[in-house]
């Protein structure tokens, strides 16, 4: 960040100066007491769990210059206080305040329900080539953490692609707001978050709050093979490029194939007449889609298709999405445990088939957040298994009992299907049968922390 002064923070913030000189600078801005150093605003965030108005001292032994607070609070010297109605409000608002003193700044922002993290991984990645990018990082995609993000910001930066996530209505209007990007990525829309939202289609409503952000000089790019972004397409009025594997598609794929020697996605797309190739240094067809989007971007933003390619061979994944790993004894562990939903789990299920492996091995845990489609979909995925190469299922917890039970309705043999309470008897059974060649895909919903079985193997 660079340094605001007090009065700008406190005015960005619709907030009073209480103690301290409006010329006194800060450096940074934080709201994890833990994270403050000499010079920096603390912010005193009211969670779910904390209160940070409880770690107050702990920021000032830290070094805070500056906080901000809802409330009175204790004289501390040398400590200036800026009083304010909410604090997450104010950190948002300081946060767009901030960004709109970038005005020569670019901003693309994604959002989906499956592939955003690793959309924006890839953009930012090939945006790198030619642009001093931003990007989010891991998963700073809500209403704290993209302020967060956007206070990272520098004047040296050309480009930031944020991920903007939701769980109901208004939440990525708000995000969108914030930021202002002119560049609007909408992976796909499926069936996350249905407890909340209660259909598909309000998740599509939700998601296309971040189109309807975009001024008419913005460019929407939008996955064409899902139906409810294709409706968003058709309905656009603005600049927009599709991508794809369908005909009309303006970025389409017209072949691909996974090359099990190089463990890498090949394929060929058209744009705008010309055949190009490309790789991917990670497996399945759903990272392809990520990668049109990004390509996308690049072609959007004059980048030829060498320095498009070179971003995607240096692409900086987040954690816990398709990493493949070999365990000690030779067998090979596929590790996407960091979220799970029906396209997700279909999509890393088609990777565990593709890839080389003596015995394919999926061991799944609960898919969230479904709401009425829970039985349903569960069991879609046991009978969507039932129909892959793969030798063995184990399902991990209650709920996930129900792919199983699909499993074998759909005349998967019983002993092929293991069904475990817990992650700890799931553990001992792996440790205990996995072999040398083994391929393993470990999946579940985020709260499962399926990760914590890869680490014990």
């Amino acid at each position: 960040m660079e340094s605001l002064t007090l009065a700008q923070i406190a005015e960005a913030a619709s907030g009073k100066i209480i103690k301290g000189k409006a010329e006194i600078k800060i450096k940074d801005i934080v709201i994890d007491s833990r994270e403050v150093k000499k010079d920096d605003l603390f912010i005193a965030i009211i969670g779910e769990i904390n209160d940070g108005h409880e770690f107050i001292d702990s920021a000032v032994e830290n070094g805070a210059k500056a906080v901000i607070v809802d409330r009175q609070i204790n004289d501390y010297s040398n400590l200036a206080v800026i009083k304010v109605d909410d604090t997450t409000k104010a950190l948002q608002d300081i946060a767009h305040y901030y960004r709109m003193k970038f005005k020569d700044l670019k901003i693309a922002a994604i959002t989906g329900s499956v592939g955003k993290t690793s959309t924006k991984d890839m953009i930012a990645a090939v945006l790198a080539q030619k642009y001093k990018t931003l990007k989010t990082s891991g998963n700073y995609n809500n209403q704290i953490g993209l302020p967060l993000t956007l206070l990272r910001l520098c004047s040296k930066d050309e480009f930031a692609v944020l991920e903007m996530g939701m769980s109901g209505f208004g939440e990525i209007e708000l995000l969108a707001e914030l930021a202002r990007p002119q560049i609007a990525v909408i992976t796909n829309v499926g069936p996350a978050h249905i407890e909340q939202l209660g259909s598909i289609e309000n998740v599509a409503a939700a998601k296309k709050e971040l189109l309807d952000s975009l001024d008419k000089s913005g460019t929407a790019i939008l996955n064409y093979d899902n139906e409810y972004t294709r409706k968003m397409a058709e309905n656009f009025n603005s600049k927009l490029i599709t991508f794809g594997f369908s005909a009309g598609a303006d970025l389409q794929v017209i072949e691909n194939k996974f090359n099990k020697d190089l463990n890498r996605e090949e394929f060929k797309i058209i744009w705008q007449g010309k055949k190009l190739k490309f790789y991917l240094n990670k497996p399945g067809k759903h990272n392809i889609y990520n990668a049109l989007a990004a390509i996308a971007i690049g072609f959007l933003n004059n980048m030829n298709p060498k320095g498009i390619q070179d971003g995607l061979s240096k692409i900086d994944f987040s954690d816990l999405r398709m990493e493949i790993k070999e365990l000690e004894n030779g067998a090979i562990v596929i590790n996407d445990s960091y979220n799970a939903n029906p396209i997700s789990v279909r999509a890393a299920l088609d990777v565990l088939a593709e890839m080389k492996g003596k015995r394919k091995i999926a061991v799944l845990a609960s898919m969230l957040e479904l709401g009425k489609m829970e039985k349903k979909a569960h069991l879609e995925i046991g009978e969507y298994i039932a129909k892959q190469n793969i030798d063995l299922l184990i399902t991990v917890g209650e709920i996930a009992e129900l792919i199983a039970e699909g499993a074998e309705r759909t005349a998967m043999p019983v002993e092929k299907i293991y069904s475990f309470a817990d992650k700890a008897s799931t553990l001992k059974f792996l440790k205990d049968n996995l072999k040398k060649d083994d391929l393993l895909l470990i999946k579940g919903s985020r709260s499962n922390q399926m990760e914590k079985i890869v680490a014990e193997l």
